[in-house]
C-alpha cells in the first residue's frame, strides 16, 4: 500500500491556509463595513461589502480552479493583498483604521508559507514588494493617515527626508526576506525529515526482507510490509503497539522467534524451518539491538528457493531421470543430472545438439515437426497443458549412437526463464522401456483370456456332433496342408495356392459355427497368404512364418478339443443328431450368419433325399455347399430396400434340393435374387487383365468362366464371407476332383441356379462314410 502520509499533512496544511485566507477576507468586511457604517458613510459600506464578496468569490474560484495546491501559495495570498489594496483604497477615503495595511500584507506572506511552496511564496513576497514599491514611488498613503507621526516618534532626523511610505516600503522588503529565509531554513529542515522518513518508509515497504523493530517490551515500533504480508495485515501502521510474536502465523514460527527475544540478541544467527499455510519454508534469521538500547531489529531473509534449489540438485543427481536444460539452439547444457548419459547412452554432452540424438531414432520429417514443437515452447504459442498434450517426444523408439541401444522414452519439457531474458527448455527424460513391456505383456495375457473366454462361450453353444464334424474336417484341412508344404515337386506359389483353398475352407467353418475368434485368426492368416501369393520371389522367412502360425492355429484347435471334453462332462442326455442334420444345420447357420453380418433377410430351405445325401462323399458336399450358400447370400439376394423397390417380398429364398438322377446325385442350390451381373465381371475383368477390351467381355460363357479363376471376385470388399475369389474356385475343382460337372442357370432379378452332378457311389459300410 503506498504511503500517503505526506500528501495528507500538506492537504491539511492547504486547508488551514484556505480557512485563514477566507475567514480574513470574510472578517476584514464586516469590520470595515461596520466601521463605514459608523463612520456615516454607508454608501462606502457597500463598497466595502462588494470588495469582500469580490475577494470571497475569487478566492473559490482558485479553490475550485487550480488541481495543484501548491500553486495556492502565491494565488491565495494574492488575492487577499488584493482585497487589501482595495479596502486601503476604500479606507483613504473613508478615514478608517487603515494603519493596519502594511502588516496585513505581511501577514499575507506568512499565509502563503503555510502552502509549502518556497519557490511560489518567493515568488509572491518579490511581486507584493513591487507593488509596495509601485505604491511608495507613486505617494500612495498606504502607510495610513497617522503613521508619519508615528514614525516622527522613532526617526526623528534618522529618517534623512526619506518619504514614510518610502520607509514603510523598506520596512515590508526587510520584513519579507527576514521571512524569506527563517521559512528557507525550516522547509530545508522539514523537507529532509521527510526524505528520511519517507526513505525509511519506501524501505520497509520494498525490502524483500521481513523485518520488525521491536522495543524493551517486545512490541512492534515499525514492520516491513513483507512481514506485514506474512501476517495476513493489510496495513503495517496497524500492528504498531502490538507484541511482536502476533505477527508470525505458525506455531512454530511463534515459538522460534520467542526463542530469539529470549537469548542474547547481539549477532544472532540462526535458520529457521517451518511450515505457513501448508507450504514449506525456510528464513534466516538474524537479530541484533538497535541504537541507544532502545530496542530489536528483527532480520528475516527468505531462503526457501536456495533451499529448494539444493533440494533439486540434490534431487536431480539422485533421481532415476534424465534432466538438462537446452537453449532456443538446441544444445544441451552443462549442468545435467547424473543419469542422463545412462539413458541416452552417451559418455557426454558438451555443445551437443539434441536433436542431432535423436536424427538417428527418427524420421526426417518426425524430426522437423520436432524442431517445430520445441520453437512452440520457446515462444510460448500455447498453454503448458496444450503443449503437453501435443508433445512429439510424449512416448517414442531411441537408439543411441553409442550404445547401440533401443529404447523407449518419455520426455517432458518445462519453459524456464533464465537470467538476462535467456528463455531454456528444462527437458525430464524417463526410460520407460520396462514398463512398457510390461504392459504389452499385460495386454497380451488380457487378449489371451479374453479370447479365450470367448472361445468358450462360443463353444458352449456348438452341438457336439456338429462341433466333431468341425473337428474332423479342420484335421483333414491341416492334414492336406502339411501334406503340400511336404511335397518337394510343387513350387512355392503353387503350395501357397493349395494351403489358400485348405485354410478358407477351415475359415469358413469356424464362421458357420460362430466361433468368430479363430475365424478371425484364421481369416488374417487367409490375408498373409494371399500377399504372399503377390510376391514373385517368396522369401524363406515368410514361409516359416506361415508355418508357425498354422502350428499355433493347430494348437488352439487342440485346446478346442480339450475344452469341449470339459463341457461335454456336464452334460447328459443330449439328442445324437445324424450327419445329414448336422450337414444342414451348418448350412442354415452359414446362410444366418451372413445375411445378419450383411444386413439382408435370407430364409433357408431344403428338400433332401437323406439315403442319397447320405451316400454322397459328407466332407467335400459340406465344403462345396458352403460356399454355394454363402456365395447367395453375398452375390446373389439383394438387400431387403432393392427388393421391395422390384416388388419382391423383402426377405429372399435359398432352396437346396438333393436327389439322385440317372446314377448321379444332383445337388441344386437355387436363389431368388438379382441374378448374375455380367456387365459387373465384365468391368472387373478388364480392371484384373482377364480381357483387354469389352468386345472380348461379351460371351457370357467366358464371362461365367471367369467367376470360377482364383483371385477373382466382384465384391467391392474383402469380408469373412467373401470378396477373395476363392469359394467358386474351390467348387469347381472340388466338383473336378469327384469326376462331377456343374451348370449354371440365372436369369436377370430372378435369381441363379447352381446344379452339380456327383457320380452316386454303391452302398458303403459305415466305416467308409465316415473316411470320405
Amino acid at each position: 500500500m503506498k504511503d500517503n502520509s505526506g500528501k495528507n499533512r500538506k492537504r491539511f496544511s492547504f486547508q488551514v491556509g484556505n480557512i485563514i485566507a477566507f475567514l480574513g477576507v470574510l472578517l476584514l468586511g464586516v469590520v470595515y463595513s461596520i466601521v463605514m457604517l459608523t463612520a456615516g458613510t454607508p454608501e462606502h459600506s457597500v463598497v466595502v461589502m462588494v470588495i469582500a464578496l469580490t475577494g470571497l468569490v475569487g478566492l473559490v474560484i482558485v479553490y475550485r480552479t487550480i488541481s495543484n495546491y501548491e500553486n495556492l501559495a502565491f494565488w491565495t495570498p494574492a488575492i487577499f493583498f488584493a482585497f487589501l489594496s482595495a479596502l486601503q483604497s476604500a479606507q483613504s477615503r473613508g478615514g478608517a483604521w487603515d494603519e493596519f495595511y502594511l502588516p496585513l500584507c505581511i501577514a499575507c506572506c506568512i499565509l502563503s508559507c503555510l502552502y509549502d511552496n518556497y519557490m511560489r511564496t518567493i515568488l509572491f513576497v518579490v511581486v507584493q514588494n513591487l507593488v509596495l514599491g509601485i505604491m511608495a514611488i507613486s505617494d500612495v498613503p498606504f502607510m495610513g493617515a497617522n503613521s508619519d507621526k508615528v514614525l516622527a516618534l522613532f526617526t526623528s532626523d534618522m529618517s534623512g527626508g526619506i518619504p514614510f511610505t518610502t520607509l514603510g516600503w523598506m520596512s515590508s522588503v526587510l520584513a519579507g526576506f527576514m521571512l524569506l529565509v527563517a521559512f528557507g531554513i525550516l522547509y530545508r529542515r522539514t523537507k529532509a525529515a521527510l526524505e528520511r522518513r519517507d526513505s525509511f518508509k519506501t524501505l520497509m515497504d520494498t525490502t524483500p526482507n521481513y523485518i520488525a523493530m521491536v522495543d524493551k517490551l517486545n512490541r512492534v515500533m515499525n514492520i516491513s510490509r513483507n512481514l506485514a504480508k506474512l501476517a495476513n495485515i493489510e496495513n503495517p501502521d496497524w500492528v504498531i503497539g502490538a507484541p511482536v510474536i502476533d505477527l508470525f502465523p505458525s506455531m512454530e514460527m511463534k515459538e522460534l522467534a520467542g526463542d530469539l527475544l529470549r537469548k542474547t540478541t547481539r549477532n544472532y544467527e540462526e535458520m529457521w524451518e517451518c511450515w505457513i499455510n501448508g507450504e514449506h519454508r525456510y528464513f534466516k534469521a538474524l537479530g541484533d539491538d538497535l541504537p541507544d538500547d532502545k530496542g530489536i531489529l528483527i532480520n528475516l531473509i527468505d531462503m526457501t528457493h536456495l533451499a529448494e534449489r539444493d533440494e533439486i540438485a540434490a534431487m536431480k543427481d539422485n533421481l532415476d531421470i534424465g534432466i538438462f536444460f537446452m537453449d532456443s539452439n538446441y544444445i544441451i547444457q552443462d549442468n545435467y543430472s547424473k543419469a542422463l548419459p545412462r539413458i541416452l547412452g552417451e559418455k557426454g554432452f558438451h555443445d551437443t545438439c539434441f536433436t542431432d540424438l535423436l536424427s538417428a531414432s527418427v524420421t526426417p520429417s518426425e524430426l522437423i515437426a520436432i524442431k517445430d514443437y520445441f520453437v512452440m515452447n520457446f515462444e510460448k504459442q500455447f498453454d503448458q497443458e496444450m503443449l503437453n498434450d501435443i508433445n512429439p517426444l510424449s512416448e517414442f523408439r531411441y537408439c543411441g549412437a553409442a550404445s547401440k541401444e533401443w529404447k523407449i522414452l518419455h520426455v517432458e519439457f518445462v519453459t524456464v526463464e533464465r537470467g538476462h531474458g535467456q528463455t531454456m527448455l528444462m527437458a525430464s527424460i524417463y526410460d520407460i522401456t520396462a514398463r512398457v513391456e510390461l504392459q504389452r505383456k499385460l495386454a497380451e495375457e488380457e487378449k489371451k483370456r479374453q479370447e479365450e473366454m470367448r472361445s468358450l462361450f462360443e463353444l458352449i453353444n456348438v452341438e457336439p456332433k456338429v462341433f466333431d464334424d468341425f473337428i474332423e474336417d479342420v484335421d483333414y484341412e491341416f492334414e492336406q496342408i502339411d501334406n503340400i508344404l511336404k511335397n518337394q515337386e510343387l513350387t512355392a506359389h503353387e503350395s501357397l495356392v493349395e494351403v489358400y483353398k485348405s485354410v478358407h475352407a477351415i475359415k469358413s467353418n469356424a464362421v458357420i459355427l460362430g466361433l468368430a475368434t479363430f475365424g478371425g485368426k484364421v481369416h488374417a492368416l487367409e490375408s498373409d497368404i494371399k500377399r504372399m501369393r503377390e510376391v514373385e520371389d517368396v522369401p524363406f522367412s515368410d514361409m516359416l512364418h506361415l508355418t508357425l502360425e498354422i502350428e499355433k492355429l493347430m494348437q488352439e484347435k487342440e485346446n478346442f478339443r480339450v475344452t469341449l471334453e470339459r463341457i461335454n462332462s456336464f452334460r447328459s442326455g443330449a439328442k445324437i443328431k445324424s450327419n445329414n442334420d448336422v450337414l444342414i444345420e451348418a448350412l442354415t447357420k452359414a446362410c444366418d450368419k451372413a445375411s445378419v453380418d450383411l444386413e439382408k433377410k435370407v430364409k433357408f430351405m431344403v428338400d433332401v433325399d437323406q439315403g442319397v445325401m447320405s451316400r454322397g462323399p459328407r466332407r467335400v458336399m459340406k465344403e462345396v455347399l458352403m460356399q454355394l450358400v454363402r456365395n447367395s447370400v453375398v452375390h446373389g439376394v439383394e438387400s431387403p430396400e432393392e427388393r421391395v423397390a422390384k416388388g419382391k417380398n423383402e426377405t429372399g429364398s435359398i432352396y437346396l434340393s438333393v436327389k439322385a438322377e440317372n446314377n448321379m446325385i444332383h445337388i441344386r442350390l437355387r436363389d431368388d435374387g438379382g441374378g448374375i451381373n455380367y456387365d459387373k465381371i465384365r468391368q472387373k475383368a478388364l480392371e484384373n487383365g482377364f480381357i483387354k477390351t469389352e468386345a472380348e467381355g461379351q460371351d457370357k460363357n467366358t464371362l461365367l468362366h471367369f467367376i470360377f479363376s482364383p483371385g477373382f471376385s466382384t465384391a467391392d470388399a474383402e469380408t469373412v464371407h467373401g470378396g477373395r475369389g476363392i469359394g467358386l474356385n474351390i467348387v469347381r475343382d472340388k466338383v473336378k476332383e469327384l469326376g462331377g460337372t456343374l451348370k449354371i442357370q440365372s436369369e436377370k432379378d430372378k435369381g441363379t441356379a447352381f446344379n452339380l452332378y456327383i457320380p452316386l457311389p454303391p452302398e458303403a459300410s459305415a466305416q467308409e462314410k465316415a473316411a470320405s
